[in-house]
C-alpha cells in the first residue's frame, strides 16, 4: 500500500467539471490521461496528480509534470497553427527542440495541474512558445519552449 487514501482521488473530478480526455499516445498514457479545455477562448490543459506520478518525496515527478508540459506546450502549438486551416490540409506536425521548465512550487497527490500556454512568435519553421502552470491560484512551473514544424512522415 502506497499510504495515500484511493478515495481522495475521486476528490476532483476532471469530467464532471468540463473537462475531456485529450488524445494521447502510449508514452503520454503512463503520465495521463491530459486533460483539455476551453476558456475564454483559450485551451487550458489539466493533469491529475495521481498515485503513479510520485517521487519519493510523495509530490509529483518533475519528470511527469515537464511531460505534461511538452504535452501541454505542443497541444497550444497545434491547436493555434489549426485554427482556420483547410480541414483537407495536412495536419500541423511539430518536435520540441528546446525545453524549458522551472519548478517553482511542489505538486501534491490528488492537486489537479492546469496549463496556460501561449506561441510568442513563429518562423517559416520554429514556434516559440510560453506557459504557466497552476494549482488554483498557485504557480508551480513556468514554461519556455521552442518547437521545430516537420512535414508528415510517409
Amino acid at each position: 500500500m502506497d499510504g495515500l487514501d484511493p478515495v481522495s482521488e475521486a476528490a476532483f473530478d476532471p469530467a464532471a467539471a468540463g473537462w475531456t480526455k485529450r488524445r494521447s499516445n502510449p508514452f503520454s498514457d503512463v503520465v495521463g490521461p491530459f486533460w483539455q479545455k476551453q476558456e475564454d477562448g483559450q485551451i487550458l490543459f489539466g493533469l491529475l496528480c495521481t498515485p503513479q506520478t510520485l517521487n519519493n518525496a510523495r509530490v509529483m515527478h518533475g519528470g511527469a509534470l515537464a511531460t505534461f508540459c511538452d504535452q501541454a506546450l505542443g497541444g497550444t502549438l497545434h491547436e493555434t497553427l489549426s485554427r482556420g486551416r483547410d480541414p483537407d490540409a495536412p495536419p500541423v506536425r511539430s518536435v520540441t527542440v528546446q525545453l524549458n521548465v522551472q519548478f517553482l512550487a511542489a505538486v501534491r497527490p490528488f492537486d489537479f495541474v492546469i496549463a496556460r500556454c501561449r506561441v510568442t512568435r513563429k518562423t517559416r519553421t520554429l514556434v516559440f512558445l510560453d506557459g504557466l502552470v497552476e494549482v488554483g491560484n498557485e504557480a508551480v512551473a513556468s514554461l519556455q519552449a521552442v518547437f521545430k514544424l516537420v512535414k508528415p512522415v510517409g
